[in-house]
């Protein structure tokens, strides 16, 4: 909709002068204005993934829900998909709860999928490590 810069280089230059300007000059004056810095430089980088990655991992959550609830139809609006993958996974836990995919395969698959997806945004190296471990 909107011309160039998008908002992932909008973000991704502030990163880059937070990362560039910023961090060595309050790493050379103020050793808690550094470590604050260094937080708002790792958002900026989880908006980014999370922007980059966000509609990808609806859709595939929305599938994973589908294998153990029964498919139903995509929303195409993003917002209405995350709304109703709320109302999706707050049915998945009640049947968790009663007991209804007890051993269930597709739930395991499903949870290793969303939690590789939460870390893929909140914490790639994390993930990248567990999967060498294997």
């Amino acid at each position: 909709m909107y011309d160039r810069p998008d908002i992932i280089e909008l973000l991704t230059a502030a990163r880059e002068h937070v990362e560039g300007q910023l961090v060595p000059l309050a790493k050379a004056t103020n050793h808690k204005l550094y470590f604050q810095t260094l937080v708002a430089v790792n958002v900026l980088r989880i908006v980014e993934r999370e922007l980059l990655l966000r509609d990808d991992h609806l859709r595939a959550a929305w599938q994973g829900l589908d294998a153990l609830q029964g498919a139903q139809p995509l929303p195409e609006d993003p917002r209405q998909l995350a709304d109703a993958l709320k109302t999706r996974t707050a049915a998945l836990c009640e049947a968790i709860r009663s007991g209804a995919h007890d051993d269930d395969p597709a739930l395991y698959a499903y949870l290793v999928q969303t939690t590789e997806a939460q870390l893929e945004v909140a914490n790639p190296k994390y993930l990248a490590t567990l999967r060498a471990e294997g």
